[in-house]
């Protein structure tokens, strides 16, 4: 009884944490045009504070579902998880949703609650990802246009590329796209060779240093943000190789 009491009283204010203070605090300073930082544009300055704010009220709700009886790896993967999907909804140039979503999926994976039928399903997305974005640049090697603008990093704003991909490395990567999805349905689908469980392993290493990024140009650590690359980097590119990623061990855990 005293647990269910002290768990009601933490989501109580972690209710009122977020009523109130997006009220009396969040709405005030983020309606006030007369302060900013440096390097960081306003608007995502705002939506940061916000999550900032209320994540913390998250984090409450879990541990007093914790208190009455929830496996500390639900409540850990759900508060990780749900972090995850905001950030990548409302900031997905922010460098925390990739270790929120590892870390939340990590902890169900600690408890045994990946189902084989979810894991497949992650496999199965990333294995139409993979070769749809084969088809792209197989497409674009022939000549197409289409969806080109913002693939490569740029310097300035719809300004010059920082290099111009020629036939023989689209090619290349329409390949290595084509394989990884071979490796991953190898994997999933029983025994893998052990080279093709190395190539998968490999791949993961690869897919998880794309989304971190070069700390300048791609991924979550880039530092030029204004290009329309950087733009479409953070709302496709990065998540995708996340995707990816998750769909290679995925793979790995069903072999």
């Amino acid at each position: 009884m005293a647990a269910w009491a002290a768990a009601i009283i933490l989501v109580g204010i972690g209710i009122a944490h977020s009523a109130l203070g997006e009220a009396q605090i969040l709405r005030p300073l983020l309606a006030s045009r007369t302060w900013s930082i440096p390097a960081i544009p306003r608007g995502a300055i705002d939506r940061l504070l916000r999550f900032a704010w209320h994540l913390t009220t998250l984090a409450w709700w879990a541990l007093a579902a914790t208190l009455v009886g929830v496996p500390v790896a639900v409540t850990f993967a759900a508060t990780c998880l749900s972090a995850a999907a905001i950030i990548l909804a409302v900031l997905p140039g922010h460098l925390a949703w990739p270790g929120f979503l590892a870390a939340g999926l990590l902890a169900l994976g600690s408890a045994g609650m990946l189902p084989a039928w979810l894991l497949g399903s992650v496999v199965a997305v990333a294995v139409v990802v993979a070769l749809v974005a084969a088809g792209f640049h197989v497409a674009w090697t022939l000549g197409s246009r289409r969806g080109v603008a913002n693939v490569v990093p740029q310097r300035s704003d719809g300004g010059e590329r920082t290099f111009v991909p020629g036939p023989v490395p689209t090619v290349g990567v329409a390949v290595l796209l084509t394989v990884y999805a071979i490796l991953v349905l190898l994997s999933a689908s029983g025994e893998p060779a052990g080279w093709a469980r190395w190539l998968l392993i490999a791949a993961l290493v690869v897919l998880s240093l794309r989304v971190i990024g070069d700390g300048r140009w791609m991924g979550v650590t880039k530092r030029v943000r204004d290009t329309g690359f950087a733009r479409a980097d953070d709302r496709w590119w990065t998540p995708a190789a996340a995707l990816l990623a998750t769909g290679a061990a995925a793979a790995l855990a069903l072999g």
